[in-house]
């Protein structure tokens, strides 16, 4: 395998994965201050990167004479990292640290298409929330939550695409244990199915 295929591998590898993995997230994970749905947070999801008053600094790590890493700082600080993982010349990766540099939010484009398709969320280096767009259309219909280890505890969808969780999957130890469905539409679970293995 030469060096022009890897961006694509990246990519296949990168949708495997994240939709193996996977959105709205609870009150819980609002008011702990992740941005879920804030359109006045600067992100690629949201259209409005800002660039006036940062500095940049280009990066070429595939040495074809094209940048393909962008690092932007204020004061000093780097508030984003952008990585273009095909060397289309645009980002499909965002990444945004915090002040001690750890990444505690991630955007992907996975299709390639300028829209955002996954959103991952992370405490002290550890996945904590996946937010999917399934169908690569920038609507979140897909929540996966971990804990502190990186584990899968619950999954939330909307089945219906009205912006509304109506599916709740719970797991313990990656098996999914019970699912929870909303029958009358008030945004909370109203019949349970428990699972064991192999279910």
């Amino acid at each position: 395998m030469n060096l022009q295929q890897l961006p694509t591998l990246f990519l296949l590898v990168g949708l495997a994965v994240g939709l193996a993995a996977c959105g709205s997230g609870d009150a819980a994970e609002k008011k702990d201050g992740i941005n879920t749905n804030n359109p006045k947070v600067n992100r690629a999801r949201y259209g409005n990167l800002k660039t006036d008053g940062y500095t940049s600094q280009d990066f070429d790590l595939n040495l074809d004479g094209k940048p393909d890493q962008w690092k932007w700082a204020s004061a000093g600080q780097v508030v984003r990292v952008e990585r273009d993982l095909n060397f289309d010349g645009k980002a499909d990766v965002y990444e945004y640290p915090n002040a001690q540099g750890e990444i505690v939010e991630e955007e992907m484009d996975l299709d390639v298409d300028g829209v955002v398709d996954v959103v991952n969320y992370y405490r002290a280096g550890v996945l904590h929330r996946k937010e999917m767009a399934v169908d690569f259309t920038g609507a979140f219909s897909v929540v996966k939550f971990y804990d502190t280890l990186g584990k899968l505890t619950r999954v939330e969808r909307d089945s219906t695409g009205n912006n509304r969780v109506d599916t709740w999957e719970y797991f313990q130890d990656d098996v999914r244990i019970r699912t929870g469905r909303d029958i009358n539409g008030d945004g909370t679970p109203d019949v349970f199915t428990d699972e064991g293995e192999g279910n």
